[in-house]
């Protein structure tokens, strides 16, 4: 059996090969890096679950006053839950998440009118041009 284990600061991976049989465990990584999404304050999805452009996506935010941004793709990256789907979030603290993308503040580094996007219909992340559509949820510094 071949083995490989990675570990990011929020999610230990496993990949295991046996004779023919691939398997990927992931799981979350606990102790004070894990604890990272909750000392963070996040907002409801805003604009009633809507999707909107990235400017729109910025606006909405600034109207919640002092301290809300966007999130970054590894702070909104934290909410998945993998072992759940249609959405891949714990549904018991963040309910009225949608199963769609949603902006982050991360751009991509290979297209400047891109930015990284976090999917909760499957649990994914990819890219989304400035003026495709995502839902928002906004963050900030734990009160």
């Amino acid at each position: 059996m071949n083995k490989l284990n990675i570990q990011t600061p929020d999610k230990a991976f496993s990949i295991s090969l046996d004779n023919n049989d691939l398997s990927i465990i992931v799981n979350p990584v606990s102790g004070p890096q894990a604890k990272k999404a909750e000392q963070l304050e996040w907002s409801q999805t805003l604009l009633e679950g809507e999707t909107v452009t990235l400017n729109d996506a910025e606006e909405a935010v600034a109207n919640l006053g002092e301290g809300w941004r966007l999130p970054t793709r590894q702070e909104l990256e934290s909410l998945l839950d993998l072992s759940r789907h249609d959405p891949a979030i714990d549904t018991s603290r963040y309910p009225d998440t949608k199963s769609c993308a949603y902006w982050t503040s991360t751009p991509c580094a290979w297209n400047s009118a891109a930015r990284w996007v976090v999917s909760f219909g499957l649990g994914s992340v990819g890219d989304n041009l400035r003026y495709l559509d995502a839902c928002v949820r906004a963050v900030r510094a734990g009160q």
